[in-house]
This record gives C-alpha cells, structure tokens and sequence, in this order.
C-alpha cells in the first residue's frame, strides 16, 4: 500500500454524510430489486452447505421467488405490518428467506435462537405476541411444548410452519409454498419502521432491541470499511455466525445481499480440513470471524499450507482478540485482522480498516464514518484523553443528521417502548473505555461493561 493511501480517516470521517430515502425496506433493498434486473437475477445469492455437505443454491431471481411464495403466505394466514413472526430456526438458508418475507410484508421478524428450553420460547413468543411461528426439526419439540402448556400462546398464535417436520398441527414450508403465487409487491416501509427484534441472551426480566429498517443503512460504512471496501471485483463473502444472530444478520448476511453479492454458509463446527476447502471451493475473499473460530484454525497442526485461498480480508469483534491473534492472522493470511465494535443496538460503531487508516495493537479502533462517539461518565459529561467512562452514540451525526444505526426503542411486555438516553441524545452502549489523544477507543479490561 503506498504512503498516500494509508491514512485517509480524517478525509473519510469529515466528508462522510448519511444518505436515507423516503421509503427503505431491507427487503427489497437486498433482493427483490436485484431480481428485478435480468443480469442481476442470474447472479448468486446464497451457497449454503449443510452438515452432510449438500447444497442450496439460490440465485436473486430464486431467493425473491421464494420470499416471495412464503410472504404470499403470511398474507393469507392474516399477517398485517408490523406483526411479530418468530422465527426459530437453525443455521440455513431458509432463515435468510423467512427473515426476508416477514420483512417483505411488512412484518417485525423475531429470530429466536435454536437450542433454547421450552420455557425460554414460550416467555419470548408470550411477549411478542407471536402471530406465526416458524420451526426445523431442532426446534419443533421445545416449541410445540411450549405451546402445549401455556392456553394464552394457544389462542395469540395463528400457524405453525415446519421445515422438515411431522407433525398434524405444522403446514410443512415446501407445501405452502407451492401453492402460493411467485409475484409479490413488497410493503412500503419508512426508514425508521421497525423490522426486526432481537433479544440478548440470558437477561432478565425479558427486553428486544428493535431494529428499523434503516438500520441497515446505519451498518453499510462499518461493514465496507471493516472488510477493506468490500465489494471488490469477485469479492465473495462467509461469515462463522448464524445469519440469525445481530452480527451475523446485520454484520454480514443483509450488507453482502444490499450490495448484490454472494455468501457462502455453513454450519459451525464443521472440521478445519472441511472448512478450507470451503473457503477454497467458492473462493471466499472476505470473512467475518469470531476470535473462537479464528483460534481453532490456528491451533490446527497442519498450516494446509496447499489450499489455493483467495481470502483478503478478515474482521473480528474486537472483545474477544488478542495480539496473538493478530500476529497469526498477518502471519498465516498475509494481510491485517480488523476488528469491530458492534454493540446490540448501535450497529458498527467502532472498528479498523487496515486499507484505509492505521491500526494501534491492542485498541478498539477508531469511530467508523457517519457516527459520533465518544467517552461519557454516569451524570453524562463528555470526558476528556485516557479517562475511563462509557462508550456513548449520539443519536445525530456530527452534521446533526439522524445517525440510521441507532436503536430508540426496544420491545418489552407486548409493545414498544422508548429507550432513554444517558445525556442529551447520547446514548450508552454500556461498554467501559477510554479515548486516546489521537482518536483511537480502548475497552477497560478492568471492568469492561456495565
């Protein structure tokens, strides 16, 4: 990389403006309109592989046909905007599908994680007022008992729809879909409709973070600059989360799809030797990783050093690496680990480019393009270098336009509530840092949050 190019940061963040229009849906923004184009429609969406290796793949003209088909679906099981569908699925392609039709029509979709007891599903479908839910075969015991056991989920929840189920009570995914129409006009949206609710694991009593559909928007200059302006020619993208959860969702599935890219997936777990030679088959150019992942292969004793690789870009939440890591990645890859700071709620807030701006070992990064962050105390004082505080967001850029990253509410006891603010419209992601002189974050490792 020349001199030139490597720190362009205070150009990048000083001319960077937000750009929302009247009317956003994710939907349509990452498939329908692609499927639109008849070049377009041809290019690949989806790879996903599952456990025993067999393919799905769908290209835009196929994933809008079948998001299409399920949300004609919904439409006729009575779905109207801004009704909750759960969505309690394992990793796979059809996740990325019923999230897309739930959004499609207007919806709230409400991934819920698989693997979670009876009980846990039956308080979040409870206060979510789950008009449909979706289920797999991983999924359809703990829900259907929650069902089973509680007479208020028997009379809010409309439909059951299985993939790959048996059971009288589920209509199955792929004969609903066949008998449903492949043409479907997707609802209009405001920026700032709520989309998508997620809740964090383990917290009590129960609280969703809603998402708006320009949440997306807010997440397109973390994601770019944190995958060193993706997409390039060829570029194609995997990541090792579940396109369920908010990273995998947010961080990696919706941005490559709003860029007409296509993504691989995987179930996790799958053995060192396999995983490569997924990265080789497709060729994956860009991966976000957890650190968890990214230490499995290192700890791998062969390097497989033979595979033909075209990776050149790998980010990493930021809490979970080391400088170890680092040095493996530069090492093994030949380029940079960026890491990022993607607090539920706030989108990319905080991250590295190593293409762009310099990185300092050890540091959060620097505030990405297009928003305001700095180091708060309790009583919401701005605090000066090196003091300790919270990592706060404001909610308008500093061009005083509406930062489209930022969630104001959240979901809690069947309806939406206004999230309050730390200190005149600064809002508080709970993480404890600190900020340097020359603009980089650093997380208190003492007492990292709140």
């Amino acid at each position: 990389m020349s001199a030139k190019n490597s720190n362009q940061y205070d150009s990048l963040y000083d001319n960077y403006e937000w750009f929302v229009p009247s009317n956003f849906n994710i939907a349509n923004a990452c498939c329908h309109r692609w499927a639109s184009s008849p070049h377009e429609a041809r290019q690949a969406a989806i790879y996903f592989e599952d456990q025993v290796g067999q393919l799905t793949s769908l290209s835009y003209g196929q994933l809008s046909e079948r998001v299409n088909k399920l949300a004609n679906g919904f439409i006729r099981m009575g779905v109207h905007p801004q009704d909750r569908i759960a969505i309690a699925l394992q990793h796979s392609a059809e996740t990325a599908i019923t999230i897309l039709a739930a959004i499609s029509v207007g919806a709230i979709a409400v991934p819920l994680k698989a693997g979670l007891s009876n009980i846990d599903y039956d308080k979040r479908l409870v206060d979510i007022v789950a008009k449909i839910v979706i289920v797999d075969k991983h999924t359809i015991g703990p829900v259907t008992n929650a069902i089973d056991h509680n007479p208020v989920l028997r009379q809010s929840l409309k439909q059951i729809i299985g993939i790959n189920t048996d059971d009288e009570r589920v209509i199955p995914w792929r004969t609903l879909l066949a008998r449903q129409p492949s043409q479907f006009t997707t609802v209009v949206a405001t920026p700032d409709t709520p989309a998508l609710l997620f809740y964090p694991d383990n917290t009590e009593p129960l609280q969703a973070t809603v998402v708006t559909h320009e949440a997306l928007i807010g997440a397109l200059p973390g994601f770019v600059s944190s995958q060193n302006w993706f997409p390039k020619k060829s570029d194609i993208f995997y990541t090792t989360y579940d396109w369920s959860t908010p990273i995998g969702l947010l961080g990696a599935l919706l941005p490559t799809l709003y860029f007409g890219r296509t993504i691989v997936g995987c179930p996790s777990g799958r053995t060192i030797p396999r995983l490569f030679t997924l990265l080789e088959h497709y060729p994956i150019s860009n991966m976000l990783a957890s650190a968890d992942e990214l230490r499995r292969i290192a700890s791998y004793k062969d390097p497989l050093n033979h595979f033909d690789l075209a990776l050149r870009c790998i980010s990493c939440p930021e809490q979970d690496s080391s400088p170890e890591l680092n040095h493996w990645v530069k090492e093994r890859f030949g380029f940079t680990l960026n890491h990022i700071c993607m607090p539920l709620g706030f989108s990319y807030i905080v991250g590295e480019s190593a293409e762009k701006w310099p990185s300092k070992t050890g540091s959060m990064g620097r505030a990405i393009p297009g928003h305001r962050v700095a180091i708060l105390n309790e009583k919401g004082d701005k605090l000066e270098a090196d003091k300790v505080g919270f990592l706060c967001v404001h909610k308008d850029n500093k061009e005083d336009d509406p930062d489209p990253g930022l969630s104001l509410h959240f979901w809690q006891q069947g309806r939406l509530q206004e999230l309050a603010p730390l200190s005149q419209n600064w809002y508080n992601t709970g993480i404890r840092a600190r900020l340097d002189k020359e603009g980089y974050f650093w997380r208190d490792t003492s007492n990292p949050t709140i």
